[in-house]
């Protein structure tokens, strides 16, 4: 790639970054302000451990560190994978039996003050969801994971160990907490890297792009199991509604939209589903009416029935209305049945205030 082709494929992946990361992070965040802590817990559990069933060996294989000793290899897959996904990470290797990892501030699930607003324990959720099983999925049964610090309970991150112990492990065993006052320094030097000829910046680009699309698709369908279409979808129509309210500002921004009319609705519009790597055309039907004709529906293309749609579509009717109280956003379908085809979106500035 030339250095124009990974300056615009930079662009786009931070870009669709941002917006998957946030989304995903805003589903949480609304899961717990309509059904409670219980529901929040349960659906982090569910999120982890599906996504670690379909990405943990190809993860382990792709970052070549399949054969490391147990521990080491568990902590090199959450150092550099989570790296890789945008979050600041620290590694320190105490034996080929026992390794660190810690998760640095700020957290890329809830930034600004929406950590402020989380149930503490959510935090131990998380790492007795993923953590501990990585034995079990390494064929490792004598794999354990430690954690010793969490932002939640008063330090500034989250903290823990990988230990592999003498024994096979019981399944009550794998995770267990320790207060540790003192635990090693990182030193950066003697952290793993990625091989730059395999990993260069745009793969790598587009592996983060990818990890936060993942997390928003397989949240979605754990929502789905855990409570129907019906609250799901209005789950997701909250998240995407308050999304366009929090950041219009700043994603017209990161695309140099300073106008507001209707053809800088319609380039915002278009500029998100190229940072998403979505397929698409864009129309002046007029100078108060353009069209974007949408072919793909990522990330949500193996399900993306007219309830999800039509949910995740509060996003740029809330964006139509923070830019301008004229213009109304509308989605239809292509095909004859109203049902199929590619997705129609038609921004229209009415000439009048509609609010």
């Amino acid at each position: 790639m030339t250095d124009e082709d990974v300056a615009r494929t930079r662009a786009r992946c931070n870009l669709s970054t941002k917006l998957w990361g946030r989304s995903f992070a805003g589903l949480t965040a609304i899961t717990y302000r309509e059904r409670g802590s219980d529901a929040v817990h349960d659906l982090w559990f569910k999120v982890l451990t599906g996504h670690q069933v379909g990405y943990y060996d190809e993860g382990l294989r792709k970052l070549g560190i399949e054969n490391d000793p147990p521990a080491v290899a568990a902590a090199k897959y959450h150092y550099l994978t989570n790296q890789i996904g945008g979050l600041a990470m620290e590694y320190v290797e105490e034996s080929p039996k026992k390794a660190w990892i810690r998760y640095m501030g700020p957290m890329w699930t809830y930034g600004g003050v929406a950590i402020m607003a989380m149930p503490g324990t959510v935090r131990r959720t998380i790492f007795s969801s993923w953590h501990p099983r990585n034995g079990k999925y390494m064929g490792c049964p004598r794999l354990g994971y430690v954690g010793t610090k969490f932002v939640m309970e008063g330090d500034p991150y989250d903290e823990g160990y990988f230990f592999e112990y003498d024994r096979d492990l019981e399944e009550h065993e794998t995770m267990r907490y320790e207060t540790v006052t003192e635990t090693p320094e990182f030193d950066p030097a003697k952290a793993p890297k990625l091989d730059p000829k395999v990993w260069p910046e745009a793969r790598l680009l587009k592996a983060q792009r990818n990890f936060s699309a993942g997390y928003v698709n397989t949240t979605v369908e754990q929502l789905l199991g855990m409570f129907g279409e019906g609250v799901t979808f209005f789950l997701l129509q909250e998240t995407m509604r308050l999304m366009a309210v929090q950041y219009t500002p700043e994603l017209a921004a990161d695309l140099g939209i300073e106008g507001k009319s209707v053809a800088d609705i319609a380039a915002l519009f278009a500029g998100l589903l190229d940072a998403c790597y979505q397929e698409f055309e864009t129309e002046k039907v007029s100078d108060t009416h353009h069209r974007i004709t949408l072919h793909s529906y990522k990330p949500f293309e193996n399900f993306a029935p007219e309830a999800l749609r039509h949910a995740n579509f509060a996003f740029q009717r809330s964006v139509a209305r923070m830019m301008n109280g004229h213009v109304r956003v509308s989605r239809s379908r292509g095909g004859p049945d109203g049902v199929s085809g590619p997705e129609i979106w038609d921004i229209v500035d009415t000439g009048r205030w509609l609010y």
